[in-house]
Formats: C-alpha cells, sequence, structure tokens
C-alpha cells in the first residue's frame, strides 16, 4: 500500500483537519456539506494529498481553514474559536484524513466514488467509540462500491446532495444540459470549458473527476 504521505505527519494530519471542520461549522456556523465543498475547491486537499507539510502539520486547522475561506472567496464570522476535539465535526476530520492517508488516494477521489462527507459524518455514532481502524473498514467497503460505469456527474451531484435544478441554478447551466450530461446524450468532453468549470465549481471538484474514465 502507498500511503498519502510519511506516517510521521499523520497525527498533525489528523488534528488539523479534525480541527478545521470543527472550527469552520462549530466556531462559525458554516454547514459540514457546504465547507468541504469549499476545501475541496480551494486546492488545499491537493496540497494535503501531496503531502505539503505546511498543511499537514505547519498550520492550525482554525488558520487551514481560513485559507479556505480566502481562496473561495467565504468570510467567516468567528463565534467560537476554541476547538472541541469530542465533536462530531472534529471526528469525521481526524477520522477522514487517516482514510485518505490509509488509503492513498485523494480527498476528492473519496468523495466523488462512494464516501461522501455527510456519509461519514453520520457514521459517528457508534464508529467514533471504536478504533479508527473500523472506520477505515468502511471506507474501504464504500469505496469498493464505486464502478467505472456509473455516469460521474450523476455520481457527483448526489454525493453533493444536490438535486439536478439545484446544480443547474448553482452551475450556471441549464436543467435540460444537467440532464442531458447525465444520461449520455451529451457528453461533458465536448461541453464548453466554461460549462466544465462552472460544474467543478459548483460541485468542488475537479474536471477530471466529472470525465468519464477518470
Amino acid at each position: 500500500m502507498i500511503h498519502a504521505y510519511d506516517k510521521l505527519y499523520l497525527d498533525s494530519a489528523m488534528d488539523t483537519l479534525g480541527a478545521m471542520f470543527d472550527y469552520a461549522v462549530n466556531g462559525c456556523g458554516l454547514d459540514l456539506e457546504f465547507f468541504y465543498r469549499l476545501f475541496l475547491a480551494s486546492g488545499i486537499d491537493e496540497q494535503m494529498d501531496r503531502g505539503n507539510p505546511k498543511y499537514l502539520c505547519g498550520l492550525s486547522g482554525a488558520d487551514v481553514a481560513r485559507i479556505v475561506a480566502e481562496r473561495t472567496g467565504t468570510t467567516l464570522i468567528e463565534s467560537k474559536p476554541m476547538i472541541d476535539i469530542g465533536s462530531p465535526e472534529y471526528w469525521t476530520g481526524w477520522t477522514l484524513a487517516y482514510i485518505h492517508w490509509s488509503l492513498g488516494v485523494g480527498y476528492k477521489t473519496i468523495q466523488m466514488r462512494g464516501m461522501p462527507i455527510q456519509e461519514l459524518y453520520m457514521r459517528y455514532s457508534p464508529l467514533h467509540e471504536a478504533d479508527v481502524t473500523k472506520s477505515l473498514s468502511y471506507a474501504r467497503k464504500a469505496l469498493a462500491g464505486y464502478s467505472a460505469n456509473d455516469n460521474p456527474l450523476r455520481r457527483a451531484r448526489k454525493n453533493a446532495g444536490f438535486t439536478q435544478r439545484e446544480l443547474a441554478d448553482c452551475s450556471g447551466n441549464t436543467l435540460r444540459a444537467i440532464r442531458a450530461y447525465e444520461q449520455g446524450q451529451i457528453s461533458l468532453q465536448k461541453a464548453e470549458a466554461a460549462s466544465v468549470l462552472n460544474l467543478c465549481q459548483a460541485l468542488g471538484c475537479s474536471p477530471r473527476d466529472l470525465l468519464p474514465a477518470v
């Protein structure tokens, strides 16, 4: 198994992601799924994928959340600066970082291919009382259920919690176009670059996550 980065950084990375989620949700009042889409759109997830120590252990979770907000043009209104390591949000980030390191796959891949952030969050009880390897086993099963034949846009939309109409409104694409893309009537590979980029921004992903055979 090729891990995402050296195990030396693992504990710090888990604490950073856990604190980032707790701060964004409980300290600033953001929705977990919304903030995670910001995180995936910010590019910081890819820095963590590459093992950049600045983001794994060089900054606090709150600092990373602030950078995510800055890069995505989001205003954070801090109401509770203290980090609660016992919160479901902290556990979700802490566990997600362990899964990311253990499987050696990117955060976008985990999100898009079978284990969206809300699914992990909903497993807080009873998994938070179990060894973290139990959550890893769940993640393995979830990702194993991914089919390369699934429509990438449909999968990404459902994982993000959008209806087709909501995605159309958020991305500036027409509802008719969204339906055509998902039904395979029109290939996203032939769509205008601006349309694809707007979909990626709405879903917090990269173009390669929406195109076939990624």
